[in-house]
């Protein structure tokens, strides 16, 4: 079987467990993510959560709109035309990302617990190499004089 094939079976029940996990606590990937951008840089924009994100502007704003009504995040700067928002964690928002970061510590656990350490480093290793490869090769293909024709 080829290996991309494996990984991607492998990874379609990753990600359900790692939803459940993250659904009993009130959040997704995709919210859990836009936190940690911004508990890396906060007061980061909309827009350049989008791009970091890898999503449309409208759909970062929807996300960040549940966050907002969550009161897992805040603008620091004020709304309207022209005002460019800059978004942080709030203190809630730190705490449900404290608590959905040990969820999924312990799901690794569960996962990769019969792993010796230097098989998981390896592992974290391969994997990081992987999803390097795919961005460099997503990058290329949106920058491509090819596309779009």
């Amino acid at each position: 079987m080829p290996l991309s094939l494996q990984l991607a079976g492998i990874g379609r029940m990753v990600r359900e467990a790692v939803e459940s996990r993250l659904e009993q606590a009130g959040l997704s990937v995709r919210l859990l993510g836009v936190m940690g951008h911004l508990f890396a840089s906060p007061g980061l924009s909309i827009s350049e959560l989008a791009r970091r994100a890898r999503v449309s502007a409208p759909s970062m704003l929807a996300i960040v709109r549940q966050l907002e009504a969550d009161g897992l995040i805040e603008r620091t700067s004020p709304a309207g035309r022209g005002n460019t928002a800059q978004l942080n964690l709030t203190d809630a928002g730190r705490r449900a990302r404290l608590r959905a970061n040990e969820a999924l510590s312990a799901l690794d656990g569960v996962l990769f617990g019969s792993l010796a350490p230097d098989q998981r480093d390896a592992l974290r290793e391969a994997l990081q190499q992987v999803g390097t490869v795919l961005v460099d090769t997503a990058a290329r293909s949106s920058t491509s004089p090819e596309r779009g024709r």
